[in-house]
C-alpha cells in the first residue's frame, strides 16, 4: 500500500512524524542535529520546561558543538526553544493562548489547502491511501489499533492533501503547523487518553475530495480542525499546572 513518501514527487513537505527512521544520508550535521532535537521536542522526550545545553546534544549524538548550536539557533526561530543566559537552553512551554493561535491558524490553512486540493483533484492513487487512513478512526473505536497509529494517521491524511493543493508555501506551512499541533496533541493524549478523532470525521472530508467539492471540503475540513480545538483546550485546561496557577487581576 502506497504512503506519503511514494505519493509525493519532487521535494514535497512532510510532517515530523513520518520521518522518523527516514535516510538521513544526504543531510548535513546541521540539518540532522536540527531535526533530533525537533523531534524530541514533539514527541515529549524533552518536555516543555526542561532545561539542556549544547554540550549535553552534543555527546549525546557524538557530534561537536557547532552544528548542535546552529540547529539550536533555527529552533530558537521556530520557537520550540528559549536561550538562557550563561545556563543553556529550555524547551518553550506550550501556553493556552498560544494553543489557540496554533489551532486557529490550522483551520485557515488547512481548510484552504482542502479546497485547493479539491479543485485541483488529487491522483487515484492518493484518494485511495485518504480512503484507507479514513477508516483509521473507526479501527480505533474497536480496538483494533492504538492511538499512535491514529495520530499517525491523521498527519499523514492531513499531510497528503497540503502537499496536492498546489501551492508550495501552502503547503509548508499546513505541515509546519501539524508538526507544533502534534506536540500539543500528545500532551493532550497524556491528560486525557480518550481524546481521539470520532469516526466519520476523516472519511467525511474524504468523500468530498473524491467528489472534488470544494466548499465541501473545506466546510468538512474546518469542522474538524474547530472540533480539535475545542477538544484541545478544554483537556488542557484540565493540566494541574493550569489549575493550580495563580489567578491574575485584569490590569
Amino acid at each position: 500500500m502506497s504512503d506519503i513518501h511514494s505519493l509525493l514527487t519532487g521535494t514535497p513537505h512532510i510532517p515530523a512524524l513520518l520521518l522518523i527512521d527516514s535516510d538521513e544520508s544526504g543531510l548535513d550535521r546541521t540539518s540532522q542535529a536540527y531535526r533530533a532535537i525537533r523531534r524530541q521536542i514533539i514527541d515529549l522526550t524533552l518536555p516543555p520546561g526542561s532545561g539542556f545545553t549544547e554540550t549535553s546534544l552534543a555527546q549525546q549524538w557524538h557530534i561537536s558543538k557547532t552544528p548542535v548550536r546552529e540547529a539550536l539557533a533555527r529552533l530558537r526561530r521556530d520557537g520550540l526553544v528559549d536561550a538562557l543566559p550563561r545556563a543553556g537552553y529550555v524547551v518553550s512551554p506550550v501556553t493556552l493562548q498560544d494553543t489557540d493561535d496554533l489551532c486557529a491558524l490550522r483551520s485557515l490553512l488547512s481548510s484552504e489547502a482542502a479546497g485547493a486540493a479539491a479543485r485541483r483533484g488529487l491522483t487515484a492513487p492518493a484518494l485511495e491511501r485518504l480512503e484507507v487512513l479514513s477508516k483509521v478512526p473507526f479501527a480505533l473505536a474497536a480496538g483494533e489499533v492504538e492511538q499512535e497509529e491514529s495520530l499517525r494517521a491523521g498527519i499523514e491524511f492531513e499531510g497528503i492533501i497540503a502537499n496536492f493543493s498546489g501551492n508550495n508555501r501552502l503547503s509548508k506551512a499546513v505541515v509546519d503547523v501539524l508538526d507544533e499541533l502534534e506536540r500539543v496533541l500528545r500532551m493532550a493524549a497524556l491528560i486525557d487518553p480518550g481524546i481521539a478523532s470520532p469516526p466519520g470525521e476523516l472519511e467525511a472530508i474524504y468523500e468530498r475530495l473524491r467528489d472534488r467539492d470544494v466548499d465541501g471540503a473545506q466546510d468538512a475540513t474546518r469542522a474538524r480542525c474547530e472540533r480539535v480545538r475545542t477538544d484541545v483546550l478544554q483537556v488542557l485546561a484540565k493540566s494541574a499546572s493550569v489549575s493550580r496557577a495563580h489567578i491574575q487581576l485584569p490590569t
